[in-house]
């Protein structure tokens, strides 16, 4: 099979995931404090302390691939790609 008759394929189905565009809409008012005390350790800090030589962060993630929408999903239309918006 050539690369000509893959290309030719995709360009002919309907399914293209290059053009699909996630976003999320925050609607929390405390996100920032919330996103903060889980992002801060990977900055190396915790409640303003800077972590010490041999603290270390460990992530033990479940589920990733779980994702809620609350916002329709756009389809694709004449040079726009899909929106998809997950919280």
């Amino acid at each position: 099979m050539s690369a000509s008759t893959v290309r030719r394929w995709l360009d002919q189905d309907v399914l293209k995931p290059w053009q699909h565009r996630f976003w999320i809409f925050i609607t929390d008012p405390g996100f920032r404090t919330k996103a903060e005390r889980i992002l801060d350790p990977y900055a190396r800090t915790f409640d303003g302390v800077v972590l010490g030589e041999h603290e270390y962060v460990i992530s033990a993630d479940e589920k990733t691939s779980i994702q809620a929408r609350c916002h329709p999903t756009l389809v694709l239309g004449k040079a726009r790609a899909v929106r998809a918006n997950h919280t």
